[in-house]
């Protein structure tokens, strides 16, 4: 797998291609631990798949998504307020006297004031884009796999992690979201074809360091 990947991220397009079935426990149980770890990240369209829910479980889950926004938003609104704060203190040192230090706290608040109002209108944006179905190493996406002999959509990380390694191996080794064709029956043997699943990319992105 390559570094990043655009994907079908909403699980009804797999329910429809492939005649399966939804693990939505799974799906509740991710958007729950989400709000207690906002470190857990998916993509925007993975969570348009439950706008209008059928059923008690998915109505469970756009509230957990709506209490997540909310969360998100307070957050935002409170870095937001921080940073015009900084903003207007270094301006007004700059008025008394011109120094490094308040020119530079200028530019980096100017520039965190730019970003928090980009990202609050990103999250108050109805209408999806492609970059809502990309997903990064650590995200959670739809996965297809058999169990019981039946087609289930099942929420999974993009990422690879060698059997009985605990959870800052991904962190120590960030290239862990990819490997090697002839490294399946060797070293991932425990992962290959026991704990992972297929998933519908459209498109691949490799990482690059820009000089």
């Amino acid at each position: 797998m390559c570094y990043s990947a655009q994907i079908w991220a909403e699980h009804n397009k797999y329910v429809r291609a492939f005649g399966a079935d939804i693990d939505i426990k799974e799906y509740v149980r991710l958007f729950w631990h989400r709000n207690e770890n906002d470190r857990i990240k998916n993509p925007k369209a993975m969570e348009e798949s439950f706008i209008a829910p059928q059923g008690v479980d998915e109505a469970r889950i756009r509230s957990l998504i709506d209490q997540y926004r909310v969360q998100q938003a307070t957050k935002l609104e409170q870095e937001l307020f921080k940073q015009r704060k900084r903003l207007a203190d270094a301006e007004r040192n700059l008025l008394t006297k011109i120094t490094k230090a308040a020119a530079e706290a200028r530019r980096i608040s100017t520039n965190k004031v730019d970003w928090v109002l980009a990202k609050l209108a990103d999250s108050r944006r109805a209408d999806l884009e492609d970059g809502d179905s990309r997903i990064y190493p650590g995200h959670f996406a739809p996965v297809l796999i058999v169990e019981d002999g039946k087609r289930v959509i099942r929420p999974m990380r993009y990422q690879c992690r060698p059997a009985g390694k605990p959870a800052i191996y991904d962190t120590k080794y960030p290239g862990t979201y990819n490997a090697r064709r002839d490294s399946l029956e060797g070293f991932w043997k425990d992962q290959f074809g026991h704990t992972h699943g297929p998933m519908v990319v459209n498109a691949f992105y490799e990482h690059a360091t820009r000089t």
